[in-house]
């Protein structure tokens, strides 16, 4: 393989290599094995995945992105990434368009930039689509080890859980967000994502605060994340469903129109949920350009 050339970026600090393959120069076969090599942190550039920027396969789309975990398996979509993408493809000047039609595995998404007057994208917002709900606050056996949880599934191009929770005081995410996504109830396995509701969701100095939510999320292939913007839309969309299920008014969470913040680790993503479905808004920044040379690419083959 040839030496390949690649941009650093994230989106609230999870972190993506992004790579234009635009002309087909690294065979299909490859690319879980390349994602694989450059995702190591340490031995290598190190990221929460690899970004592709293909050529589309349906004519009325403008590009084609592909998402590959640092385990080498394939994602549908990814929330903080798509911002990424489209921060890339706006500034190098691939389309100049403020609306991009990207193809993903999840289907067409549309990512949104807001530029300033110098031409840089300050922020991007994702229409996310509807929510696809299989569980909705159902008990759910994990194992013997941590026994029984309360779950909310659904996806929104790929699959998430959702624990709404009291604290993150004493959570063991990677524990138990790694027996649920690979739990055998999901067979491609699953993101999880644990919520917590400022304030619990009660009053607090007399005023409940109805539009702020706080997440950790165990990716799928991945481990935990300092952020993921499908986490934060399917904890929001969750919340919609899940509050009215026990009997809680819903407030600010997901009502139509409304804004939701999420705080991630690694910083605040928002959420509005419209009668056509979720949109994301975040940002993306470019950390670096690099090239990877060819005898490093054969050297990484013995690290996996």
């Amino acid at each position: 393989m040839n030496s390949v050339k690649f941009t650093k970026m994230h989106g609230c600090g999870n972190d993506f290599i992004l790579i234009d393959d635009r002309d087909d120069v690294i065979p299909e076969e490859e690319k879980g094995e390349l994602a694989r090599f450059l995702s190591q942190r340490n031995f290598s550039v190190g990221a929460d995945g690899v970004l592709y920027l293909c050529r589309p396969t349906i004519g009325s789309f403008d590009v084609r992105m592909r998402v590959f975990n640092p385990d080498g398996s394939e994602a549908e979509m990814c929330g903080n990434g798509i911002r990424c993408f489209a921060k890339y493809i706006y500034e190098k000047g691939v389309l100049r368009s403020k609306i991009l039609k990207v193809e993903t595995l999840a289907g067409l998404i549309l990512p949104e930039v807001e530029v300033n007057d110098e031409g840089i994208v300050t922020g991007v917002r994702v229409f996310m689509g509807k929510p696809i709900f299989d569980k909705i606050d159902e008990v759910f056996y994990v194992n013997a080890e941590i026994g029984e949880v309360r779950l909310t599934t659904l996806s929104i191009g790929n699959p998430h859980a959702v624990l709404i929770i009291d604290t993150f005081e004493g959570l063991d995410v990677d524990r138990i967000g790694k027996a649920i996504e690979s739990h055998k109830a999901f067979p491609n396995r699953t993101n999880v994502t644990f919520v917590v509701i400022a304030g619990n969701g009660k009053k607090v100095e007399g005023k409940r605060k109805e539009n702020e939510i706080s997440v950790r999320t165990y990716e799928r292939g991945i481990g935990e994340t300092l952020s993921c913007g499908t986490g934060a839309v399917a904890s929001v969309l969750a919340l919609n469903v899940l509050l009215p299920a026990r009997g809680v008014q819903a407030g600010g969470y997901g009502n139509i129109g409304e804004q939701v913040m999420v705080h991630t680790k690694g910083g605040d993503l928002v959420v509005e949920v419209r009668e056509e479905g979720a949109y994301l808004t975040g940002p993306a920044e470019k950390v670096y350009e690099g090239v990877v040379p060819a005898c490093s690419l054969r050297a990484g083959k013995w690290l996996n």
